[in-house]
């Protein structure tokens, strides 16, 4: 496992988009690369030059700024939110790292930490702690760019939850389907070509297990969170395949949200 340290001037992701603290620049599993690139033409400046488990926090509107938790203030341009564009940093705020230990203080705002633990010879965790001292009221997924040593999303790319799922496609695709366990594709996808269903979820339930396996051929990676999923989403295009859990986020001045996500190879 490489993990990036964050470099406020200098780092491998300079986007504005994702959680900057603990970037996974490569991760190998028994000689096959589960975390690398996955875009053709890479620039620190895209909104999503990231790999592997990467996590996105909804903004905060505040004066005239976005609070971004783990990239800091952004100047807004007077138009709605945009996550695929590269705002303005107004305060980065305060950035520590020790060793797989991060923390990003925004004076007045919030205190986050996260922390990556190789817990075993297959398996590792990410450990998160937020506390705020402002209203805090959005939600935070992880997008697992996981590439699972092969970079073509074909027939053999698998998708697995504890339940039978439903969710809404974007298009009708002759590509990709839900199945009783997950979903599976149908063909290679197509350079150019990608698909996309969100609000994925057991029928008539919330408060769903975070549990999900992504699979390719014999190779699995297995997530398994601590705190309930409000929905799921899956995007992918030929070369990458993401399952998107989201959990929600409420908290009040001086509260704090723990959660962890563990990741087993197998």
């Amino acid at each position: 496992m490489t993990l990036e340290l964050h470099q406020p001037c200098d780092g491998f992701y300079k986007g504005t988009r994702f959680d900057r603290s603990g970037i996974f620049r490569s991760l190998v599993y028994k000689g096959q690369e589960l975390c690398g690139p996955w875009f053709q033409r890479y620039d620190p400046y895209m909104h999503d030059a990231v790999q592997g488990p990467a996590e996105e926090f909804s903004p905060i509107e505040l004066d005239g700024l976005w609070l971004k938790t783990g990239v800091g203030l952004l100047r807004q341009d007077g138009k709605p939110y945009d996550r695929f564009k590269l705002y303005e940093i107004a305060d980065p705020g305060l950035w520590e790292a020790d060793g797989m230990r991060f923390r990003h203080l925004m004076d007045g705002f919030y205190d986050y930490r996260k922390e990556i633990i190789v817990t075993g010879e297959n398996s590792f965790e990410i450990r998160h702690s937020l506390h705020t001292f402002v209203q805090m009221k959005g939600d935070v997924y992880n997008h697992n760019f996981f590439t699972m040593g092969k970079m073509a999303v074909t027939e053999s790319r698998a998708i697995d939850f504890p339940f039978t799922p439903e969710g809404d496609w974007r298009a009708e695709y002759d590509c990709v389907g839900f199945t009783r366990s997950g979903i599976r594709f149908s063909r290679a996808l197509r350079e150019g070509e990608s698909v996309y269903t969100g609000n994925i979820h057991k029928a008539g339930e919330e408060g769903m297990p975070y549990e999900l396996s992504l699979r390719e051929g014999q190779l699995s990676v297995h997530i398994k969170g601590d705190v309930p999923v409000v929905k799921t989403v899956m995007w992918a295009n030929h070369r990458i395949a993401c399952a998107e859990p989201y959990n929600l986020i409420g908290l009040a001045p001086g509260e704090t949200f723990n959660w962890n996500i563990k990741y087993s190879l197998h």
